[in-house]
């Protein structure tokens, strides 16, 4: 399942990111890695996915989101 796979509401982990060098490196400086606990918080937007990370919150384009597996 990926990133814009997941409801609103739910929490995932991450667990791969099936991207460039330089869009994980991007993810990363934002904290988003492997291994860390999302909340979706929004997911019916049409091209904005917006999580909850480490007490922040983070918009993704929907792009992007469906690069990011998670369970």
């Amino acid at each position: 399942m990926t990133l814009a796979d997941a409801l609103k509401g739910q929490k995932v982990t991450i667990v791969s990111m099936d991207l460039t060098e330089l869009g994980v490196n991007r993810l990363t400086a934002l904290g988003l890695t492997p291994g860390v606990r999302v909340r979706v918080v929004d997911n019916s937007l049409k091209d904005t996915s917006i999580i909850e990370c480490r007490g922040s919150r983070l918009a993704l384009g929907r792009g992007l989101a469906r690069f990011i597996v998670v369970k």
